[in-house]
């Protein structure tokens, strides 16, 4: 069945704009401040590139180029986000859930490639991976984004809960809207919509990923800089002589320091104390 856009002229596109996307990315992480995982998540737009532009040439390089190496690195994208994640919110190393997924899926592409060939099927698998993997990062955000770093990224949480519900649609009524795919590249309208979806959900995810790498480094400035004004509250006075350093490092009697920053006159009286240690003969009881 025919839709109303070409798949391969889609995933080139959406190949090439992922190359764009890994671009602009490398050029932020060489040369502004970035943080553990911003790398990882340059190299999935890397593999999606890759791998949408490795679909292009199904018919025209051999299928464990353009079926299962293309689809592998398709799911990689998602894979490394989740990993990239995992690092930059300092979590513990529990990259068996990415890995254990491509591996599952690079299984059922062999399998549903070349002993029984199935592309709906595929299209379920790699479906189901992605929608894995991208639920696995918004958990990784939704749990850890708040209490770790203090704040939220409601653009990067709306894209990846929309497209991981997406994967899920798409595997649950491929089957059934489109029955058995004869050939990928003449498959119909929902598959189209799938790729402009992933495009589009590509960008905004590069947007809020480079957002939530500046939302890190402002929450980290401002700590820094409340922690200078707390540092700077504080007035360094000498233990014994008791005079008091100023902001050019000169030491002062306390009566100078308080007459100069506060523009107050002092004078001078005698507490309580000091007078029974100087004056014991005066009777405070009695005044």
């Amino acid at each position: 069945m025919l839709g109303f856009l070409d798949i391969r002229t889609l995933s080139l596109m959406v190949g090439l704009n992922s190359v764009v996307m890994a671009g602009i990315m490398t050029y932020i992480s060489t040369t502004r401040l970035t943080y553990p995982g911003f790398h990882y998540w340059t190299f999935s737009f890397v593999f999606s590139g890759l791998g949408m532009v490795l679909t292009s040439l199904r018919h025209i390089a051999p299928d464990w180029i353009s079926i299962v190496a293309a689809n592998l690195c398709i799911i990689a994208f998602p894979a490394l986000l989740a990993i990239g994640l995992i690092k930059f919110l300092d979590r513990p190393c529990r990259f068996w859930l990415p890995f254990m997924v491509l591996a599952v899926a690079l299984v059922g592409f062999i399998y549903f490639t070349y002993w029984q060939p199935n592309v709906s099927v595929r299209v379920v698998v790699i479906s189901l991976a992605m929608g894995l993997l991208l639920a696995y990062s918004l958990y990784l955000l939704l749990r850890n984004a708040r209490s770790q770093l203090g704040f939220n990224n409601i653009l990067l949480n709306t894209v990846l809960a929309f497209l991981s519900f997406w994967a899920v649609v798409r595997a649950s009524i491929t089957p059934l809207l489109e029955g058995h795919i004869s050939d990928f590249l003449s498959a119909g309208t929902l598959q189209e919509f799938s790729f402009v979806f992933y495009s589009l959900g590509c960008f905004l995810i590069m947007g809020g990923l480079i957002t939530l790498n500046v939302q890190r480094m402002e929450s980290e400035l401002a700590s820094a800089d409340q922690e200078i004004k707390n540092m700077s509250s504080l007035i360094p006075i000498c233990a014994a002589c008791k005079k008091i350093r100023d902001d050019k490092g000169y030491w002062e009697a306390v009566e100078n320091y308080i007459q100069r920053t506060t523009n107050k006159d002092l004078t001078h009286s005698i507490c309580p104390e000091c007078t029974k240690k100087l004056y014991p003969e005066i009777n405070l009881e009695d005044e």
